[in-house]
């Protein structure tokens, strides 16, 4: 059994401490991701200039948002699912349009060529073919957009996996 918990706060010191607070005043709460990351000073700090990066890139947070969903719909990671949900909706994307992108589906035209782009990237684990290049192409992304939608299913592969170890030992514990 493993005894990966989410580390309690008052344990955190430094930098990490200062990290935390500022995730928790930007998001209005505190993922339980942060605390488990917080295991690690480097897998913390790490993650999060990942996660700062990538609001700074070329895809929008309503976008980045649906692609999250829809990774943690496919890697079970219910916590992960539950707080993107909630970004999405903080970035103006409807409910429909949240369930839709559970199935890597979207009633917009480029949001649905990024989501099967998506779903076509986990599934080949990266080694898609010509013909999904050519229709996230066609869709209107560039090289830049591609690579940003590969970065932000990576970082959230690696946030669901967190999550999982971490619930799966609390889940082991409830047994």
């Amino acid at each position: 059994m493993s005894d990966l918990k989410p580390l309690a706060i008052e344990r955190l010191t430094g930098d990490s401490a200062i990290s935390i607070a500022v995730i928790e005043r930007e998001l209005g709460f505190l993922p339980d991701l942060m605390r488990v990351l917080s295991h690690s000073r480097a897998a913390l700090h790490g993650y999060l200039a990942l996660r700062a990066a990538l609001k700074g890139g070329v895809l929008p947070a309503a976008l980045r948002e649906r692609i999250a969903i829809a990774v943690a719909n496919t890697n079970g990671c219910n916590s992960c699912l539950v707080n993107h949900r909630h970004l999405a909706r903080c970035a103006d994307v409807s409910d429909q349009e949240l369930d839709a992108a559970t199935a890597f589906g979207s009633r917009d035209r480029a949001a649905a060529a990024v989501l099967r782009f998506t779903k076509a990237v986990i599934a080949a684990r990266g080694g898609v073919d010509a013909v999904e290049f050519a229709a996230v192409r066609d869709a209107g992304f560039g090289n830049a957009e591609i690579v940003e939608i590969a970065t932000v299913i990576g970082a959230n592969m690696l946030a669901n996996f967190v999550n999982n170890l971490a619930h799966s030992a609390q889940n082991a514990a409830d047994a």
